[in-house]
């Protein structure tokens, strides 16, 4: 079974990026060490490592993106929470200082830094070993992608706002700079951002391996990069190239003769932990080692379930007719303590029978899975149905996904809207508390009532985008602030 991996055992980074300055900003001390980290292949090498390190960051693929984005939209609540920049999540009303968005914002362009220092250093290098050259780029477009495309969908109105997408989105930082240079790199609009993600992640699927090679030698492969894609396109409302790259993906999965396969449970992904577990289904994701501190953390904080001690965050009411439709159909998703099939949400029995907690996060250690293989089929299967394609073809992704649940399979359904309803239905339920749902509410472009205040918010409210910075703003003279703040 070859690995697919995204990240190894914590190093310490040989680039590192000032919180204390603007976060943009490049100092003296990091131009020097960028020339040491630069010197060699292999100080390349370390440097990239360095790099996917970055990403295993609490506010970014070691939860942030997930708990955060899960609580500002409606599956997921919390009573108040002492923690001021966490309840503004909450309450959905952020401001400029918020420790945990400007804390993405700094990991993220952390991360897009380091890569661009070593984008910049390789051609020296190409004569020397063209093939370890070739999978470092790609290595470093599909970070520089993966970490622009989710700054984009935080700090930006999301595809469909404007006309063409001109609306404003994020810096798209393309080169290291030097000290005193590319410290003012004003916002391009969200079209402008989406082309040059597609570009770097399609170029990354042209360089990197199919397989990680023996012991996880590589961090990422062709099927992160084109899973990154499908979610592109399919956050953009193009259906046709978002089926393409699922398609591709897929293909690569060969559903039990390729790369990736269904696991056999539900429950498994939440199960594996360090390099030397594997989950086939399992296309990109952040290994978890002690030396990380465990890539899970904020969510084990945020959800975990001990004896007799309620856990911070919960099901909402919005989510409990998934969870009640699910397990009365016989779903294993919620049908508890089953011997084969874990289940993902247990019903409290510390805070009475209205409390239902995620499951998902309760073990210490697991490997954080930020793409999967059952995203793609219900991504493809929405594709199929958005383009007119024939129906079979929707419901074969669709029952893949129903029968390793535990339900049915569908083989009757052939109109179009009920068949789209039952999809996102499924993708809601499958992907519940995985960082999905509010992505979904804007793609879909629809509202929905806040599970703490019952205040309505419309898929583009300003207060479901994160504010810049104020640091940023305050010394960056080409930088706009997100209206509302």
């Amino acid at each position: 079974m070859n690995k697919k991996l995204l990240s190894i055992p914590l190093v310490l980074a040989l680039i590192a990026v000032s919180s204390c300055k603007k976060f943009l900003e490049i100092s003296p001390q990091q131009t020097f060490t960028s020339e040491i980290a630069t010197a060699s292949l292999s100080g390349l090498t370390k440097t990239v490592t360095g790099a996917f390190s970055t990403l295993t960051s609490a506010n970014l693929y070691g939860g942030g993106i997930i708990a955060n984005s899960e609580l500002m939209a409606d599956f997921v609540t919390a009573d108040p929470i002492a923690d001021y920049s966490l309840n503004q999540f909450r309450t959905r009303q952020l401001d400029p200082y918020n420790s945990q968005s400007g804390g993405m914002w700094d990991d993220a362009y952390k991360a897009i830094y380091i890569v661009n220092v070593v984008l910049q250093s390789l051609p020296n290098f190409q004569a020397q070993n063209p093939g370890q050259c070739q999978l470092l780029k790609g290595e470093c477009l599909l970070i520089r992608g993966a970490m622009h495309f989710e700054l984009l969908r935080m700090f930006a109105q999301p595809s469909g706002y404007t006309t063409g997408d001109s609306h404003l989105g994020v810096p798209l930082q393309l080169l290291p700079g030097a000290v005193n240079t590319g410290q003012s790199v004003p916002r391009s609009t969200v079209a402008q951002c989406y082309a040059q993600i597609e570009s770097d992640l399609f170029v990354a699927a042209q360089l990197l391996p199919a397989t990680s090679g023996p012991s996880g030698q590589t961090f990422a492969t062709q099927g992160a990069a084109q899973g990154f894609l499908t979610r592109v396109y399919f956050t953009q409302h193009n259906y046709q190239q978002a089926l393409m790259e699922a398609d591709s993906v897929i293909g690569l999965a060969g559903y039990g003769f390729g790369l990736y396969q269904l696991n056999a449970t539900v429950g498994a992904i939440d199960s594996v932990s360090s390099v030397a577990s594997s989950s086939p289904e399992t296309i990109f994701q952040v290994i978890s080692t002690p030396t990380t501190y465990y890539a899970n953390n904020v969510l084990i904080n945020r959800f975990r379930v001990l004896a007799l001690t309620a856990a911070q965050c919960y099901m909402s009411q919005a989510f409990t007719p998934y969870f009640q439709s699910d397990s009365a159909a016989g779903g294993y998703r919620t049908a508890g303590y089953a011997p084969l099939y874990p289940e993902l949400y247990t019903l409290s029995s510390v805070d009475g029978p209205n409390y239902y907690y995620c499951n998902k996060y309760n073990q210490i250690g697991m490997n954080m899975t930020v793409i999967r293989l059952a995203e793609i089929l219900l991504t493809r299967a929405e594709c199929n149905i958005q383009l007119g394609n024939s129906t079979s073809s929707v419901l074969s992704d669709l029952n893949l996904i129903r029968t390793r649940a535990g339900l049915l399979p569908d083989n009757t359904t052939n109109n179009p809207t009920a068949l789209l309803n039952e999809v996102r239905a499924q993708r809601d339920l499958e992907l519940a508390v995985e960082g999905d749902r509010f992505f979904e509410i804007k793609r879909r472009q629809i509202s929905f009532a806040s599970p703490e205040s019952g205040q309505v918010f419309q898929w583009n409210s300003p207060q479901l985008v994160y504010p810049i910075p104020l640091q940023e703003v305050q010394e960056n003279k080409n930088m706009v602030q997100n209206p509302g703040y």
